[in-house]
């Protein structure tokens, strides 16, 4: 099972809030066609991170806000 999370980082707070599950599939295909979609509809860009793979960002004053897939949803 992997789990589409997304994670959002404030820039004036000291602590990361902790990352939140979405929704879960069956797959990774099934899961980045839902990033894919997500990225689409919300207006996120998406972007290749070393760290988390393939995800979709959104960047404002303030915050960003990223989504992305795992396997594992403990393990974050």
């Amino acid at each position: 099972m992997y789990a589409l999370v997304v994670a959002t980082m404030l820039s004036v707070s000291t602590e990361p809030a902790m990352p939140v599950m979405v929704s879960s599939y069956s797959t990774l295909k099934k899961c980045r066609v839902e990033l894919l979609v997500v990225a689409k509809e919300l207006e996120y860009v998406l972007v290749t991170s070393p760290l988390l793979g393939y995800a979709a960002q959104k960047e404002s004053e303030d915050k960003t806000t990223i989504a992305f897939c795992v396997k594992n949803i403990e393990s974050i």
